[in-house]
């Protein structure tokens, strides 16, 4: 119970620093014309890694009777330095996201879930949905794992559109309330380009692994999660009411 205890503390104290230390940095993406092609996919990606959906949640479904109502703030480490200067006007490390999202079960081990987000001082919104399956439901012995296809759609942004599709298998064991999981995925990206014509539309894969920890105190349920989506590190925290 300490190591969760201490894996949910760190996870929070590494995204409010690291959020609090850039949120004054970000801007509005708007200068498109100013990057290369290179660039572009480059920013697209890191946009990709924050903005495709992430549940934050284990393997096990919730049941026909169970929803999950949460709030979650995300920080994504960015890897195009130079893009996101020449396109926000200066630079940016992080992105911060803050997200309210809701998960229902329903019955045969299928659970779905909804977000909607926007990125801390940037003109970025990000909505989105998943579908999650449970192959094993899990019990005192056995781990629950689980089959997860999600889309989401970025917003906000005149010249730039992104679309991203996830498929992913993860695998959960609850022990005394906490609950680890980890999984492995891919997320396939379409980023359109509006109104700039040195630029082109790109399609492209990242894979993603991600790590997490659950846990439920009655309907209270706090969790942390690790995600790695191509070359970027997203940390993230949630709190709600789940049962």
């Amino acid at each position: 119970m300490k190591t969760g205890h201490n894996l949910l503390a760190h996870t929070l104290a590494t995204a409010i620093t690291m959020g609090l230390s850039t949120a004054a940095f970000a801007g509005d993406l708007s200068n498109f014309s100013t990057i290369t092609q290179t660039e572009f996919v480059a920013l697209s990606k890191d946009l990709a890694a924050a903005t495709s959906t992430k549940a934050i949640e284990p393997a096990a479904p919730l049941g026909v009777t169970g929803f999950d109502l949460s709030g979650s703030a995300t920080v994504t480490q960015t890897q195009a330095g130079s893009a996101w200067t020449k396109v926000t006007g200066g630079g940016v490390d992080q992105l911060v996201q803050t997200k309210l999202s809701v998960s229902k079960g329903l019955p045969w081990g299928v659970d779905v879930g909804a977000f909607t987000s926007k990125v801390a001082s940037t003109n970025v919104t990000v909505s989105g949905f998943h579908v999650k399956y449970a192959l094993i439901g899990g019990n005192t012995i056995a781990p629950a794992v689980a089959l997860r296809g999600s889309h989401s759609r970025m917003g906000g942004v005149s010249q730039m559109g992104l679309s991203n599709t996830s498929y992913d298998v993860l695998i959960s064991k609850g022990f005394l309330g906490f609950t680890p999981y980890a999984g492995l995925g891919i997320v396939s990206s379409k980023a359109t380009v509006n109104g700039v014509s040195t630029l082109s539309n790109e399609n492209f894969n990242q894979h993603k692994s991600f790590v997490g920890l659950s846990w439920n105190m009655l309907l209270l349920n706090l969790s942390a999660e690790y995600d790695r989506t191509g070359q970027a590190s997203s940390y993230a925290v949630k709190a709600g009411l789940r049962f």
